[in-house]
């Protein structure tokens, strides 16, 4: 029963932040005058009162998961992957700072893709940053709540490691083909860093990791997303 009401806490959180835009629009709230960083705004609040209520909901369905929502333990050595290059004998710390660059790197030449195929690479400015890591911040919180703790928390002690990796890769995966980045390449990318995240919480026992990798790209994400959706002038 606790992978029934976990998938159901998870299924239904995932499908209000993908039709977020249904109560959202609801709203008469003008937090900014550019109309695209106002609807993200708004979409960013809505998300984090559901990540919220997530997080709540799978600590009364499981209190031990609860031990999930620190730091975690860094120096941990992080267990053999030879596919994602860990080799067994260093620590999440060495491991974690590993990922983020390659996982960066990935991210960083799709989205600049995406700016330069919609001809926006002259589109940043400086003002953008606030908004970017604002933005940045609690998106990454709302989905590692969402994706990572929720499942790893309520499951944890009940499945195998392998089951808990292979969900979170699938749930965060699926949602993502009409995200940023979409398709099936941002589908399938998103679903690699949903494992390598999960993994992540399950071994080091906290979400440090996984937050700070998924923060970074989220930079680099709404970095892109700013550039190609505000104009010069209009910011």
């Amino acid at each position: 029963m606790k992978m029934f009401y976990t998938l159901l806490i998870v299924g239904i959180s995932t499908v209000l932040l993908a039709t977020s835009g249904t109560f959202t629009n609801q709203i008469a709230l003008q937090i900014h005058p550019n109309s695209f960083v106002n609807g993200m705004a708004k979409y960013q609040i809505f998300a984090l009162t559901v990540g919220i209520l997530t997080t709540i909901a799978i600590l009364v369905l499981n209190p031990e998961s609860r031990q999930f929502l620190n730091t975690g333990q860094l120096s941990i050595i992080a267990e053999k992957e030879k596919w994602l290059g860990i080799n067994g004998k260093s620590s999440w710390t060495v491991n974690g700072l590993q990922l983020l660059f390659f996982i960066s790197i990935a991210t960083g030449i799709f989205m600049f893709l995406a700016v330069k195929h919609t001809n926006s690479i002259h589109h940043f400015q400086w003002s953008f940053i606030p908004v970017i890591l604002l933005f940045s911040l609690t998106n990454s919180l709302t989905e590692e709540l969402i994706f990572r703790f929720s499942i790893v928390g309520g499951l944890f002690n009940h499945y195998p490691k392998l089951t808990l990796l292979i969900i979170s890769a699938v749930v965060f995966g699926l949602p993502h083909y009409f995200g940023n980045p979409g398709g099936i390449t941002g589908m399938l990318m998103s679903g690699v860093l949903g494992y390598i995240l999960c993994k992540a919480t399950i071994e080091t026992k906290g979400l440090s990791i996984a937050w700070t990798i998924h923060f970074v790209q989220d930079i680099i994400i709404f970095t892109a997303l700013m550039m190609i959706n505000v104009r010069q002038n209009t910011f």
